[in-house]
């Protein structure tokens, strides 16, 4: 028997297996950062969408309702129904930190925004305090963006 034939086939075996292993554990970790991406993208859209919902919703409140409490209760009814809250938790739960903190400031705004309504009784589209809660609760949604662009960037890699 040559060993060095036997040598070369077994050199050969655990030369396949280890590539075979390593081409598996890189594929392993680009599915898991490809599903985190994903994650992230999802929650972030779900988020997203439950902010603009919510102020949306809070315009319209504006111009349908004339009575101060019966305004206040439908901005209250209004941020239960699209799920701004929820979403937030789950924004705290599965993104960094400085998307969290976005994502707080964010809601914030909105929040007071929405206190507006029962502190302002004859708040218009175009009340300073409506237009400046407006502009500030822009600007924080631009920042949460920019910061989860740069989460999925990241979680893209």
């Amino acid at each position: 028997m040559d060993w060095g034939t036997l040598l070369g086939t077994v050199v050969g075996a655990v030369l396949g297996i280890g590539s075979t292993l390593i081409a598996d554990r890189t594929r392993s970790r680009r599915e898991q950062a490809n599903r985190m991406h994903e994650s992230l993208r999802d929650l972030y859209s779900t988020y997203l969408a439950a902010l603009n919902d919510s102020s949306s919703a809070l315009r319209v409140i504006i111009l349908r309702e004339n009575d101060a409490a019966a305004r206040y209760q439908a901005a209250l009814d209004a941020f239960r129904d699209t799920s701004v809250l929820t979403q937030r938790y789950r924004v705290a739960l599965q993104a960094p930190q400085a998307v969290r903190e976005k994502s707080d400031q964010a809601y914030r705004l909105l929040r007071q925004w929405r206190d507006l309504l029962g502190s302002h009784p004859g708040l218009s589209l175009a009340s300073p305090e409506y237009l400046e809660g407006l502009e500030r609760f822009h600007q924080a949604r631009k920042d949460l963006q920019a910061a989860m662009r740069g989460s999925l960037t990241a979680a893209g890699r």
